[in-house]
């Protein structure tokens, strides 16, 4: 059970309370700084991947349990020390640079860097991208999963074969081609930071 199911399962089966009601009771118990109804309306949904110690704190107070007893029985309860996005909910979050070639994000919105597979087709290329240096030192990650992946960085270029990694400073222009006529490569890149 995810928590926040468990929240408005609490909330309707135990006390029985419409979600006006509920909230009416947050604004009497924090005043001003209670809850809006649009964000209990948006967690009680699953809108929200992660919900603020300030909000759940409210909620255990209008719901009369104590934090571990919500968190009881629900993956938050699992880990609050890793991340855990299942494939089947993850988001569909693609960038298509054209036709031959696809990236899927595969991280989350809430950590300090961004993930994702890449998908070139046989003849397949990314376009040609740079982070900004004047912003932030950028790094990536390359790791090839499927095929070979020929990788401009600059003015080198490296052949990558399945299970080699290749890192570089993402501040210099590169990008990805798959220089196979029939076979397709796929590879994870990470980067750190996020540039988003």
């Amino acid at each position: 059970m995810k928590l926040y199911e468990k929240i408005r399962d609490v909330r309707k089966n135990v006390l029985k309370l419409s979600l006006k009601e509920f909230h009416k009771k947050l604004v009497d118990i924090f005043g001003k700084k209670a809850l809006t109804y649009y964000s209990l309306c948006r967690l009680e949904k699953g809108y929200r991947e992660d919900i603020r110690l300030k909000s759940l704190y409210q909620i255990c107070t209008g719901l009369g349990i104590p934090l571990k007893e919500l968190k009881e029985g629900t993956e938050q309860e699992a880990s609050k020390i890793v991340n855990i996005i299942r494939g089947s909910e993850r988001p569909d979050n693609k960038y298509i640079y054209n036709e031959r070639a696809i990236a899927e994000i595969l991280s989350s919105r809430n950590i300090k860097f961004l993930a994702m597979e890449l998908l070139l087709l046989p003849g397949g290329a990314t376009k040609k991208e740079e982070d900004p240096v004047d912003v932030n030192r950028f790094e990536k990650l390359l790791i090839v999963l499927q095929g070979e992946i020929l990788c401009h960085i600059g003015t080198e270029r490296h052949l990558i074969k399945k299970g080699d990694t290749l890192s570089f400073a993402s501040n210099i222009p590169h990008h990805f081609e798959n220089p196979s006529k029939e076979i397709k490569a796929r590879c994870i890149i990470v980067q750190n930071p996020k540039s988003y």
